[in-house]
């Protein structure tokens, strides 16, 4: 689960907005150096969660290969990714919603903001179907592991989903 780092990314937009070139680069790097620690703990809490994560229901032997047989399977394919970076708040986070997010956005005034208005078919503030379906076929996105997840499950003849994916 993606953590939110509320308070560090509004400090990033103030840091990055600051009009003179000299000075927002002092910003950013003060930034940085401010960031650093916060993160560090972060990936502490990360790691902890990936190898509870990974272990679960691992502790016996049966339970322990049939883990190691998925990750050899896996291991070409799957490495260990760290993303940081600006995301568009959707799903279950972990952390502190950033001040911002609190803040009442207008929509873009320009000439396509108006046509695409007039032809939305999801609700106001609603994600379009696409974009869910992009991201469960974006490798770098976490829903792309969980649809990867979820197949897994629905083929495997030992997992109860096999069954329930059909109707069983």
């Amino acid at each position: 689960m993606a953590i939110v780092f509320g308070k560090e990314g509004d400090n990033f937009y103030e840091a990055f907005y600051e009009p003179d070139p000299v000075k927002r680069k002092a910003a950013l790097n003060d930034w940085v150096k401010d960031t650093t620690p916060v993160i560090q703990d972060a990936v502490a809490e990360e790691l902890e969660t990936f190898v509870e994560f990974v272990t679960q229901n691992r502790w016996t032997e049966e339970g322990w290969k049939l883990g190691e047989s998925k990750l050899r399977r896996i291991q070409p394919q799957y490495h260990l990714v760290m993303d940081i970076k600006l995301r568009l708040l959707t799903g279950r986070y972990k952390g502190e919603l950033p001040a911002s997010a609190f803040k009442k956005q207008g929509k873009p005034q320009n000439r396509q903001s108006n046509i695409a208005d007039e032809d939305d078919d999801y609700d106001e503030g609603g994600r379009a179907p696409n974009d869910d379906r992009s991201d469960s076929m974006n490798p770098n996105n976490d829903a792309y592991q969980a649809s990867m997840d979820n197949r897994s499950d629905q083929m495997n003849p030992n997992n109860p989903a096999y069954g329930s994916s059909r109707r069983r």
